[in-house]
């Protein structure tokens, strides 16, 4: 009896010791299994919007991009700038305003205006000039919202185009860097690089851009007999805009002035500790041309080596492990102007919260808490008005309640020429 009793002990001990090995092995199938069913998944979804972009706005092959309308070619846009690739693209479009100082002949007018004279005129310069922009850019073309955007821009062009102090080649420059650098950053930073028929679609959305601001495209080879399509008319624009870029972008005392006050006006939020290293980061981002040009010195290779790490472990994480962003989590560029008031506020800002409502997330969410740790500034404060603003009013202070005749003008001009295929006018 002891030997059959011992026998069935040990026959139990083994049974039970196989369960325990038999258990995390089991895990891990599971473990895995959900794991790849994920990554199956991301990998199914992470290209849907790229690669059903064609069938569903119809434009099977190139021969049909000459015929397309600029409400698919700002839809294409609109939809990298919000849910692909909203970091990059609204960083790319900062710094191609920024690359832009580094023009002498358009940094000495900014200089000479006297906005930059002080770090309070020069963030509300860049908070104007950035919620023109978004107006103009985010808002569907034919919508009133959009055309007041331009409108604007073009008031407060056009007293320094009369004078003679803005050429016509350092509007074109600067609309080549909006289409072009969001394209060549997202080749640099992002998950995928932007397809032709995206970069076409970019192309009809500012060659109408350009056309709505009066800038001529006759420098251009094909201004006379037409472009094929939006791909053939960036094209063009980026062989010209490298050359114009090589041949005007050199040092002087303007760049320097304004590229320091516009990364004061940046890094405004950052604790004084660590305002060196970040000066240093965002230098590694400017190419050689604009750093010589802003006489700033280049970082150290180190520098450099860590952020293409970082990218390119970014890069893997995002096409592999997170699923595309849904549209409920678009950034927040706006809200929607109010009837009563006519007011519209920002919904984001960088240094401070110019036009921002004073939400309690705004104001004590987990951002703000951070900002309030590190000593920055949260929406409430008047002289930032967080009442919000009006498109017509946005601009230097003494041009508050001017420009209602040309802008209306514009506005007319705009409403009857922003329908339909851009490349048949």
């Amino acid at each position: 009896m002891s030997e059959i009793y011992t026998v069935q002990t040990t026959n139990s001990t083994s049974s039970s010791h196989t369960d325990t090995l038999r258990l995390p092995s089991s895990l891990s199938f599971w473990i895995l299994s959900v794991l790849s069913a994920y990554w199956l998944l991301v990998r199914a979804l992470r290209y849907r919007r790229r690669d059903g972009l064609t069938h569903r706005l119809d434009y099977p092959d190139r021969s049909s991009w000459s015929r397309m309308t600029l409400k698919d070619a700002h839809s294409v846009h609109v939809s990298l700038t919000e849910l692909e690739f909203p970091i990059v693209f609204h960083t790319s479009t900062f710094f191609a305003l920024f690359k832009t100082y580094g023009i002498p002949s358009i940094s000495k007018l900014l200089v000479a205006t006297g906005q930059l004279s002080c770090p309070e005129t020069a963030s509300k310069r860049a908070a104007d000039t950035a919620t023109i922009m978004t107006e103009a850019i985010i808002n569907r073309p034919d919508s009133e919202r959009a055309i007041s955007g331009i409108a604007r821009m073009n008031y407060l062009h056009s007293r320094y185009i009369k004078a003679g102090k803005i050429s016509n080649d350092d509007m074109l420059y600067t609309l080549s860097l909006f289409v072009l650098e969001p394209i060549r950053w997202t080749a640099r930073y992002e998950w995928r690089t932007v397809t032709d028929f995206e970069r076409c679609a970019m192309g009809v959305y500012w060659k109408d851009m350009g056309e709505a601001m009066k800038i001529s495209y006759d420098t251009l080879p094909s201004a006379g007999q037409g472009w094929r399509d939006g791909f053939h008319w960036l094209e063009e624009v980026e062989s010209w805009s490298l050359a114009y870029e090589a041949q005007n972008m050199v040092p002087a005392e303007t760049n320097a002035t304004l590229g320091r006050g516009t990364f004061d006006v940046a890094l405004f939020n950052v604790p004084s500790a660590l305002k060196p290293f970040s000066f240093t980061i965002a230098h590694i981002l400017l190419e050689p041309r604009l750093r010589k040009a802003m006489n700033i010195p280049q970082p150290p290779a180190i520098y450099y080596q860590g952020l293409e790490t970082l990218v390119e472990i970014r890069k893997f994480l995002l096409r592999n492990f997170f699923l595309p962003r849904p549209y409920f989590l678009r950034p927040d560029w706006f809200t929607e102007i109010d009837e009563r008031t006519g007011y519209a506020n920002a919904g984001q800002y960088i240094d401070r919260p110019w036009y921002v409502k004073p939400s309690f997330m705004k104001r004590w969410g987990p951002n703000a808490l951070l900002l309030r740790l590190v000593g920055g500034v949260v929406p409430g404060d008047e002289r930032y008005h967080p009442g919000g603003y009006r498109i017509h009013e946005l601009g230097p202070m003494e041009l508050v309640g001017k420009g209602d005749a040309e802008m209306r003008s514009t506005r007319d001009e705009l409403r009857a020429r922003r329908m339909g295929c851009v490349f048949s006018r």
